[in-house]
């Protein structure tokens, strides 16, 4: 199988914390996209966006919910135009606004971290963000596989924080009081036959890294295949990064 480059436009939402993250909302699958259209992806549904760099900040009264989304949508702007460094001045602040937002703002702040070879920031976030998900009774996590594979794939940029997720996960859990349940997908291409085996396979694997770092997990984690019926993310078959979101485990928070 010839590898397909990843496109660095592509990086942030096949970082994959969750599939609507401010700027990345839309995979984008068409080597001919722009930062523009991406910008303007991000902006969309917002009344006032702060459109360039020099629109200031936005009022002080502002509501926070909507304090948040403008700082998020400005943020994301620069994000898209690999101008991360410069987002997350915007990004920090969404952070402390209580709301809805937070925890996109967390997410969104961890993504630049890590884009920006910033490792321990990048950590000291996910366990933020990790904290605020749990204590919202979710997990809204996905870790992508290698086509036909229990690999993850074979892109450092987005699977080379895994290890680092799976311990923050591992050490956090035991001290909730919910159960998770692994549900693996698979795509819908030749090389995925046998999709609901491999589904589940991906997911145990994920399950037997969880225990191996929390023995406290056993009996806590429960494996999955997706029900076959359930239509795929992307579905395009290419068997590269552009579906690689079809090829998942996702993980989902349910009492004990």
């Amino acid at each position: 199988m010839i590898r397909q480059p990843l496109p660095q436009f592509t990086l942030c939402a096949l970082l994959g914390l969750l599939l609507t993250l401010g700027a990345c909302s839309n995979l984008q699958t068409s080597a001919e996209a722009t930062s523009d259209s991406s910008a303007a992806d991000a902006e969309a549904g917002l009344e006032q966006p702060l459109a360039d760099d020099d629109a200031g900040s936005p009022p002080a009264d502002a509501e926070p919910s909507l304090l948040a989304r403008l700082l998020l949508a400005e943020g994301g702007r620069l994000e898209v135009q690999g101008r991360c460094r410069d987002a997350l001045p915007h990004y920090e602040p969404a952070a402390l606004q209580p709301g809805p937002t937070q925890g996109e703002a967390l997410a969104a702040i961890y993504r630049c971290q890590w884009q920006l070879q910033q490792p321990k920031a990048a950590q000291a976030t996910f366990s933020r963000f990790i904290a605020h998900e749990l204590a919202q009774g979710r997990l809204p996590l996905k870790l992508l596989f290698e086509p036909g594979q229990t690999r993850y794939l074979a892109e450092p940029r987005v699977s080379g924080p895994y290890a680092m997720w799976l311990r923050q996960l591992a050490g956090a859990l035991p001290g909730s009081r919910s159960c998770l349940s692994l549900v693996g997908h698979a795509g819908p291409s030749a090389i995925e036959q046998g999709a609901t085996e491999l589904a589940l396979r991906r997911a145990q694997a994920v399950q037997r890294q969880l225990e191996g770092l929390a023995p406290a997990l056993a009996g806590r984690l429960q494996s999955e295949a997706a029900a076959p019926e359930l239509p795929p993310l992307v579905g395009s078959a290419s068997d590269d990064w552009r579906d690689a979101l079809d090829r998942r485990v996702s993980l989902r928070l349910r009492p004990c």
